[in-house]
C-alpha cells in the first residue's frame, strides 16, 4: 500500500475513530457520575435517619404509643428542614407514626426486618408509596440499648431530575469541547504524517520488532503465548527445543501439537495451578509456569514459561546415590557396632573359641556375597549397591536375596544410569515390602535372549493399581504423601526414561506384590564380538 493511500485511509477514518471513542468515552463517564451521585444521595438519605433516629424524645414515644401524634408532626418538620421526600418513624412491630400521608399513619411500613434487628442500609425502593427512591433505613434504640422502632428517609428520584438534568448538560458541553479537540489534533497528526517520511517510520517499527524477536529468542527459558482458545501465538526457539516441536506450529492448539499426556494437561492448565511443575519428556526434564494474562482483569491469553532443569535432575539422581551411600554406611556401622559388641560380650565371657568362630562366621558370609557379585555380575559399582541394599533392608525388617546369573558389564546403559535403575527399583521394593508380613525383596539378573539382558525385582508389598499398573511410570504419580522435601512421582518416570534411551523397556505387573521387569540390549561392539 503506498505513502498516500495510507494517508487517506487515516484521513478518511479518524473522525469516525474519534467521533466514536469520544462518545463511549462520555458514556461511560456519565454512567459513573450518575452511580456517584445515587450514591451520594443513599448516603445522603441514610445520615437523616440516623439523625432521626438520634433524637432523644423518639424512643419514649414510641414506647408510649404517642398519643398526642407528635411524632407526626416531628417527622414533617425534619422532612421538611432536610429536603428529604420522606421521613417515616415506625415502632417494633413496623407501624407507622410518621409519613407525608397522613392516610398511611397506623399502617404498617414493608422491608422493616433487616433495620428492627439492628442493621442500617441503603437501598433503590421502587414499590414504595410515593414512587421510586432512594432510601436509608436504620434502628432506634431505647436508652436501656433494646430496639424500639426505626427510621425510614428517602429522597425520590423524580426531585433528583434538577441535578441530572444539570448533569447531562455538562457532559454534552463537555464531549463537545472533547471532540472538537480529538479532531484537531487528528488533523495535526495527518499533517505531520504528510511532512515526514513514513517509510522512516516503517522502518523503526521493524527494527523494534526485530530486537523483539532476537531478544526472544536468545533467552534461554522457553516462551509460549496462548489465546483464550489455548491456541499458539507466539513460540521460542528454546520452547521448541524443550518440547521437540520442527513444524510451524503458530495458530494450532498446544495440546494437538504435543500430543495426550501429562505434559499437554500442565500445557493446557487441566492439573491443579501450582509453581514449578515438573514434567519429563524423552530428553528433558522441565520446568512449566502457566500464567493467566489479565487485561483490566479481563483474561486476554495464557503465558508459558519453560525452564529445562535437565543438568538439575542428574545433580538430585548423584545426590540421591551419594545420600543411599550415606544411608548404607550408617545401616552397616549400625550393624558393625552390634557385631562388635557381641564380640566385646564373648571376650569378656573369656569365651574366645566362640568369638573366634563368630568372627570367622561374619567374615565369611559378607567376603562371600562381595566375592559372588563381584565374579557373576562383573560390576563393582552394582555390587557395591547390592551390599549396601543387604545391609539397609536387614535393618528394616526385609529379607533380600539376590539371584545372579549373568553378567552386567556388557550393556548399552551408562553405568551410572544402570546403579540409578537398579538403586531406584530396590529402594522402591524395600519401602513397599517393609512392614508387611514375611516381608521380601527378590532381586534377580537373567539373560533373556541373545541381544538383551533382564533385571527382575519383586517385592512382597501391596501391589501395584490393578487396573493399569503402567501408571506408576508416569512422572507426577505417586502413592507417598509429599513431605515437602522435594518433587514426589519422578523415580520411576526416570528410570522409564534412562531404560527407554538405552533402547530397554520396562514393565510392571502384580504377583504377589510387585513385580519389575526391565530388559537392557547387550552392547552392540560386545554382539559383533562374540560373532567373530
Amino acid at each position: 500500500m503506498s505513502h498516500r493511500k495510507i494517508l487517506t485511509r487515516v484521513a478518511t477514518h479518524r473522525i469516525f475513530i474519534v467521533v466514536i471513542a469520544g462518545m463511549l468515552g462520555l458514556l461511560l463517564a456519565y454512567n459513573s457520575a450518575k452511580a456517584s451521585q445515587t450514591n451520594e444521595y443513599e448516603l445522603r438519605a441514610l445520615a437523616i435517619a440516623q439523625a432521626t433516629a438520634s433524637i432523644p424524645t423518639i424512643p419514649a414515644l414510641l414506647e408510649s404509643g404517642d398519643p398526642q401524634h407528635k411524632l407526626a408532626v416531628l417527622g414533617d418538620t425534619l422532612r421538611i428542614n432536610t429536603h428529604a421526600s420522606y421521613v417515616v418513624i415506625a415502632n417494633i412491630k413496623g407501624i407507622r407514626f410518621s409519613h407525608p400521608n397522613p392516610k398511611l399513619i397506623g399502617k404498617k411500613l414493608d422491608g422493616t426486618q433487616p433495620a428492627l434487628k439492628g442493621r442500617s442500609y441503603t437501598t433503590i425502593d421502587k414499590a414504595g408509596t410515593l414512587g421510586v427512591s432512594v432510601n436509608g433505613k436504620t434502628p432506634i434504640y431505647a436508652p436501656n440499648g433494646k430496639i424500639v422502632g426505626m427510621v425510614s428517609a428517602g429522597i425520590l428520584l423524580s426531585a433528583l431530575s434538577t441535578g441530572s438534568w444539570y448533569l447531562v448538560h455538562g457532559f454534552l458541553l463537555y464531549g463537545i469541547g472533547l471532540l472538537l479537540v480529538g479532531l484537531l489534533l487528528s488533523e495535526l497528526l495527518v499533517r505531520l504524517a504528510h511532512g515526514r517520511e513514513l517509510s522512516e517510520e516503517l522502518q523503526a517499527v521493524t527494527a523494534l520488532i526485530q530486537e523483539r524477536e532476537a531478544m526472544l529468542h536468545s533467552i534461554r527459558e522457553g516462551v509460549i503465548t496462548l489465546n483464550l482458545a489455548n491456541e499458539i501465538t507466539l513460540i521460542n526457539d528454546e520452547a521448541r527445543k524443550l518440547l521437540g516441536l520442527r513444524v510451524d506450529v503458530i495458530g494450532k492448539r498446544i495440546d494437538e501439537v504435543v500430543g495426550a499426556g501429562r505434559i499437554s494437561e500442565l500445557l493446557l492448565g487441566t492439573v491443579e495451578n501450582e509453581d514449578d511443575l515438573q514434567v519429563l519428556t524423552e530428553n528433558h526434564s522441565i520446568v512449566i509456569n502457566r500464567r493467566e494474562v489479565l487485561d483490566n482483569q479481563t483474561p486476554i491469553g495464557y503465558v508459558i514459561i519453560l525452564r529445562d532443569r535437565t543438568e538439575h535432575i542428574g545433580l538430585l539422581r548423584e545426590l540421591e546415590s551419594v545420600r543411599n551411600l550415606t544411608e548404607a554406611l550408617r545401616s552397616q556401622q549400625h550393624e558393625f557396632a552390634n557385631r562388635l559388641h557381641t564380640i566385646n560380650g564373648l571376650l569378656e565371657l573369656s569365651n574366645y573359641e566362640e568369638a573366634a568362630k563368630y568372627l570367622g562366621e561374619i567374615a565369611h558370609v559378607q567376603s562371600n556375597l562381595a566375592e559372588e557379585l563381584t565374579f557373576k555380575l562383573g560390576n563393582s559399582l552394582i555390587t557395591a549397591l547390592l551390599i549396601a541394599k543387604v545391609t539397609i533392608a536387614k535393618e528394616r525388617g526385609v529379607t533380600m536375596t539376590i539371584d545372579a546369573k549373568t553378567s552386567l558389564d556388557d550393556l548399552s546403559i551408562n553405568p551410572n544410569a544402570l546403579v540409578t535403575v537398579v538403586g531406584n527399583l530396590i529402594d522402591n521394593a524395600i519401602d513397599a515390602a517393609s512392614g508387611s508380613p514375611l516381608a521380601t525383596v527378590e532381586v534377580s539378573f537373567l539373560k533373556s535372549s541373545d541381544r538383551m539382558k533382564c533385571i527382575l525385582v519383586h517385592d512382597s508389598g501391596p501391589g501395584l493399581p490393578e487396573a493399569d499398573p503402567s501408571i506408576v511410570f508416569q512422572d507426577g504419580y505417586s502413592t507417598k504423601e509429599s513431605n515437602g522435601a522435594g518433587h514426589r512421582g519422578l523415580g520411576l518416570a526416570i528410570v522409564h526414561r534412562l531404560v527407554k534411551q538405552s533402547s530397554g523397556f520396562i514393565t510392571a505387573s502384580n504377583n504377589d506384590g510387585a513385580t519389575f521387569m526391565v530388559n537392557i540390549p547387550i552392547a552392540q561392539s560386545v554382539r559383533l564380538k562374540a560373532h567373530v
